[in-house]
């Protein structure tokens, strides 16, 4: 026993001293002892007395190998070793640090009521076996004033860290370590010849995997996927004799390289395993529409769920390369321009998607076959016309008075020819004057003989003042009682008249199914009158300030209001052909739609799903390197109210979204390694279609345990760049990506295999090395374990506490033997009183 203040023994002749001094004084000799000891036990305390002591109880720390080269059952064997050592342990000391490609925490579910259930660590970090690591780390944790020792329990596959040097840092620091071999992975019976997967994905795209193996004999063997550790699913095949081709599928919502892992076993015939890498990217689309903005809300929503980017636009932008899918809602095709259709046709042609949902807006133009624009060639289906005997019905009411006269009447009479050119010739056609007074110019006939028709409105001449509302109600008159599906009437003026009863003719209009447009010509009309008329009738009101617009917008409104094909009323879906499309979709259960727009397939076209009769719902077909498909209905609350809260609504979208998507990229994109030079070799060829940049951006790549460098891209011919990167030997996924996204530089992974995957059996002379060297045992019984073999460690105990302790207790007894016989006194007097 030592004293760390052995200076303050000095003081303990104070309390002696005083003890000698009162000695033959005191009546208490007793009492007068214990207090001197009790102020010499708290002086002892402050001189910190220390007692030297031996420890025998054992540190164990057990590391269990949980790499890839471990098979379930030496899992299983590695949980019972460590719950039987820690549940026996009695006053020793125990820590588990399962380790792989480094010492990493147990997890939760790992300990399940006080029993160890090891697992395999996941991802890349199972992928490797370092003991050197995990034996450095474990000795680290070992607490003080315990006769240190490490259990091993691997298969002693170590591709990583040093044996040797771990070895030499257990002897220095007299640290012995048992070691317990398990089998490890049987060599499988099972090959694997091959294994083929798509480099470049669309995140959320069902990608095949084609295998090729290699089997002794037939079974059933199951297949699993995962990704960055965490299982996709499983698939059960069937195996026969010899070499076995199959394919399985997955899908990943990631965006950049991923590593991709699959593990293929069969009862008996063991397993094999492959590593590869894939890279995702987040697929672009762009939606045209003018419809006000929400009205394709769920329409949104369902694709931004399903990992797609969107953006929106009003037209056919300029640059459109840079995404996958086109989807057009509810337009006009006459109002996209010439030179767009043309984009969008090559857009097609290069690999792009192009989707046209119906609509309202759709708008049925009679044409020329001969006269086909590059919108109408990249379509898998044209615009019907409508389906009736009767044809449709046209009354062009124009303004002759006086203010008519010169270029507004010459435009005016253009106009109404343009519209009877473009009208068929079982439609009805009439065109009606007036100024003070009305007169027919062309009674309502069918429009058959075209050049008479204009050779009559071409005599129309100005005079006269304004008078609208004879001329309208003269018009609605002869109109309605015409056979016809479609009546519309168009009033043309350039003046302000009485509105008379026009009002009400106009609501009458619209129950008898006739719209009215009009046409306000310069600066000086009714605008609430004209408007009012328009909106009552269901038609549209137009003020044109320039007159040379006069035939474009006539014949537009007169399209709108009698070319539309649109049929509404309650529609069940037919499927006429099985597509992939429609998996998961469940069509048989979709409620009825409330209308489509009649288009006709082309004869090479798939249509998928029929609306009524040889009218198609949805259609498709394959259009150079692209796809372009037609449906027919819409996509909103108005038609498709009934389907936008049907759940297989979203996955038909989804899965016409997906196969729209280009399978030619605009840039190939392949990583390797140079296995002669240990260079890691990327290259880039650019599409047709990818303009090439100034200089090749700042590309970098990432690799295992924190591998971090640029690579220097070099042009080596047009559309043609490479890049070379030296990693040594260093093994897993390496991902190389430019600092900003890149359409010319898209990232690309490689991985390169590691050993753990390539490792079977035991490397039991390793372990037996390791514990002989560092003065451990090779599979040693559990009970010799905590065996110290004879060692001690030094310790200390500190006794001052004990001293204190001491020294309270000679105080109270002190105390006791003083008072006691007054507490008992006072005792009896107490009870005397209540007696």
């Amino acid at each position: 026993m030592i004293f760390e203040r052995t200076w303050v023994l000095l003081f303990l002749l104070v309390p002696a001293a005083w003890a000698a001094w009162e000695w033959r004084r005191s009546g208490r000799r007793g009492a007068l002892l214990l207090k001197a000891l009790s102020m010499a036990a708290i002086l002892a305390a402050l001189a910190q007395p220390v007692l030297t002591i031996y420890q025998t109880k054992v540190a164990l720390g057990i590391l269990v190998d949980t790499s890839s080269s471990m098979a379930p059952e030496d899992l299983e064997r590695a949980s019972e070793l460590a719950t039987r050592l820690e549940k026996g342990r009695g006053r020793n000391w125990t820590q588990v640090f399962p380790f792989a490609r480094s010492q990493r925490p147990a997890a939760a579910e790992e300990l399940e009521k006080d029993a160890w259930r090891f697992r395999h660590t996941a991802g890349a970090a199972g992928r490797g076996t370092n003991i050197e690591a995990a034996v450095r780390d474990a000795m680290a944790a070992l607490p003080a004033g315990h006769v240190p020792r490490l259990l091993l329990i691997s298969d002693g596959n170590e591709n990583l860290g040093s044996i040797s040097r771990v070895t030499w840092q257990a002897q220095q620091m007299g640290v012995p370590i048992d070691t317990v071999a398990v089998e490890g992975r049987p060599r499988p019976a099972l090959l694997l010849d091959s294994v083929a997967m798509p480099s470049l994905v669309f995140s959320g795209e069902r990608f095949p995997i084609d295998v090729a193996v290699s089997s002794p004999a037939a079974g059933a063997a199951v297949v699993e996927i995962a990704a960055e550790g965490k299982p996709l699913g499983s698939e059960r095949v069937e195996l026969a004799a010899g070499l076995n081709r199959f394919r399985v599928h997955a899908n990943l919502n990631a965006v950049g390289a991923i590593e991709l892992a699959g593990t293929i076993r069969a009862e008996g015939l063991g397993e094999t395993r492959f590593e590869n890498a894939i890279t995702l990217r987040r697929p672009r689309v762009l939606l045209i529409t003018r419809d006000p903005e929400g009205t394709e809300a769920h329409l949104v929503r369902t694709l931004e769920s399903n990992q797609f980017e969107v953006a929106r636009a009003a037209g056919v932008p300029e640059k459109i390369e840079d995404y996958q899918v086109l989807i057009f809602n509810n337009l006009d095709a006459q109002t996209i321009p010439p030179p767009r259709k043309n984009a969008v046709e090559e857009f097609v042609k290069q690999g792009g998607g192009v989707l046209w949902i119906a609509g309202e807006r759709n708008v049925y133009v009679e044409k020329d076959p001969q006269d086909e624009d590059a919108l109408d060639r990249t379509l898998p289906a044209k615009l019907a016309p409508p389906r009736t005997p009767e044809g449709t019905a046209v009354v062009l009411i124009v303004d002759k008075s006086s203010s008519m006269e010169g270029r507004k009447m010459e435009l005016a009479r253009q106009a109404a020819a343009g519209v009877v050119e473009n009208l068929r010739p079982i439609d009805m056609v009439g065109v009606l004057i007036f100024d003070n007074s009305f007169q027919w110019a062309v009674p309502i006939r069918k429009a058959e003989d075209r050049p008479l028709i204009k050779r009559l409105i071409a005599g129309i001449m100005p005079d006269g003042g304004t008078q609208i509302a004879p001329a309208l109600q003269e018009a609605y008159r002869r109109i309605v009682p015409q056979r016809a599906v479609y009546k519309h009437i168009v009033l043309l003026t350039d003046g302000i008249s009485e509105e008379g009863d026009s009002i009400a003719l106009a609501q009458d209009a619209a129950i008898n199914r006739v719209t009215i447009s009009t046409v306000g010509l310069g600066q000086d009309v009714n605008r609430g009158y004209l408007e009012k008329v328009a909106q009552l009738a269901n038609g549209k009101a137009y003020f044109v300030a320039d007159p040379e617009d006069l035939a474009q917008i006539l014949l537009r409104d007169v399209q709108e209001h009698t070319g539309s094909t649109a049929v509404e009323k309650p529609i069940r879906v037919s499927v006429v052909k099985q597509a992939e499309i429609l998996d998961g979709v469940g069509i048989e259960k979709a409620p009825a739609l409330r209308g489509y727009v009649r288009f006709v397939s082309r004869p090479t076209a798939d249509t998928i799903l029929e609306a009524e009769e040889n009218d198609p719902l949805l259609v498709r077909w394959q259009y150079g390197l692209g796809r372009a498909a037609v449906f027919t209905s819409d996509a909103k609350s108005r038609w498709a109210a009934n389907w936008v809260n049907w759940p297989g609504f979203d996955r038909l979208w989804t899965n016409v979204f997906r196969d729209l998507l280009p399978h030619a990229h605009a840039t190939e994109a392949s990583a390797e390694v140079d296995r002669a030079n240990n260079e890691l070799v990327v290259e880039y060829r650019l599409g047709r279609n990818v303009e090439e940049p100034a200089q090749p951006p700042d590309v970098f790549a990432f690799g295992p345990d924190g591998f971090q460098q640029p690579v220097q891209v070099v042009k080596m011919a047009a559309g043609y760049y490479r890049g070379r990167l030296p990693v040594g030997p260093a093994q897993g996924l390496f991902r190389v990506r430019p600092l900003e996204e890149s359409r010319a530089f898209p990232e690309v992974g490689f991985y390169r295999q590691e050993d753990e995957l390539t490792d079977f059996g035991a490397n039991t002379a390793l372990l037996e090395q390791l514990a002989q060297a560092t003065g451990g045992r090779y599979n040693p019984p559990l009970e010799q374990v905590f065996d110290t073999g004879g060692r001690s460690i030094q310790g200390t105990m500190a006794l001052w506490p004990l001293l204190l302790v001491l020294a309270i207790l000679l105080n109270l007894v002190e105390i006791v033997l003083r008072k006691w016989k007054g507490m008992l006194e006072s005792f009896r007097l107490r009870r005397a009183a209540q007696a």
